[in-house]
């Protein structure tokens, strides 16, 4: 084959592949417009309602303990909502919407202070912190023992988030909550069609802290049959066990009632003498 040849090979192949994406590309678009967006409409403008009239009722939500981790954050106050579709504070195209965030802090006064030991330990916290965007300072030192160590500092102003993003290429609607509860995130996955008014609502239920229903554990029907049939298998163990005891304590039994009965033998064999 020759070079001209070759290339032309080439170029087709690239082509027919750059004709392939385009195909797809435009298919995930249709099915976006379709099936997607006006869920993430409707989503919108739900969020965006509950968020105003937040925003003027000014009822802030009491949280007596928030987070395990940091004990002494202690009681904090829930304010502050706020409503975006591009992730920087604005509104994006009402007909191309693909995230929606809803935006609040869980906040007390001042702050609290706590020492980290050892470089590793040190590197962690800082990582920890930076990736829940919680406003701290720090200060690394070498103490009078020698010992790597770093102050922190951590203010009392936790940001919480709830992103609905849209998932073209999978044709899902996904849910990503952070901080809401101890730097928690949890995340699903939504079929368009589950996005109603009634899930939408367990949502702020759930934001606003008057139940925790949303948040359940979510078991696959394989999963299901896996524990149950440990379950079964557990059950057969505790009754094979039972049985064991039950035949091991009528054996000691017997051989108690024998060891009785040669006893009175012997008694009373020696008294004939």
């Amino acid at each position: 084959m020759g070079i001209l040849d070759q290339l032309r090979d080439e170029a087709n192949i690239k082509q027919e592949s750059e004709f392939q994406s385009l195909n797809n590309q435009q298919s995930l678009e249709a099915t976006y417009q379709e099936n997607i967006l006006p869920k993430m409409q409707k989503t919108f403008t739900f969020l965006k309602e509950i968020v105003e009239h937040l925003a003027y009722l000014e009822q802030a939500i009491k949280i007596t303990d928030y987070s395990q981790r940091f004990p002494e954050i202690g009681a904090l106050t829930q304010e502050n909502y706020q409503i975006n579709t591009d992730g920087y504070g604005g509104y994006a195209d009402f007909d191309k919407i693909k995230q929606i965030n809803v935006n609040f802090v869980c906040a007390g006064q001042g702050a609290f202070n706590y020492r980290i030991e050892g470089r590793t330990r040190i590197e962690s916290e800082v990582a920890f912190l930076n990736s829940k965007n919680v406003p701290f300072e720090w200060n690394q030192f070498v103490d009078n023992k020698g010992i790597e160590a770093a102050q922190f500092t951590i203010t009392r102003k936790i940001p919480v988030r709830f992103r609905f993003e849209a998932d073209i290429e999978n044709t899902k609607i996904k849910l990503l909550i952070n901080n809401h509860e101890d730097f928690s995130v949890y995340n699903k996955a939504f079929e368009p069609d589950e996005i109603n008014e009634e899930l939408l609502d367990e949502v702020i239920r759930f934001m606003l802290r008057k139940d925790s229903d949303f948040i359940r554990l979510d078991i696959n029907n394989l999963d299901k049959q896996r524990i149950q049939k440990k379950a079964e298998a557990l059950q057969v163990q505790h009754a094979q066990w039972l049985e064991e005891i039950h035949v091991e304590k009528e054996h000691e039994e017997h051989e108690a009632e024998n060891e009785g009965s040669l006893f009175r033998r012997i008694n009373l064999f020696g008294k004939r003498k």
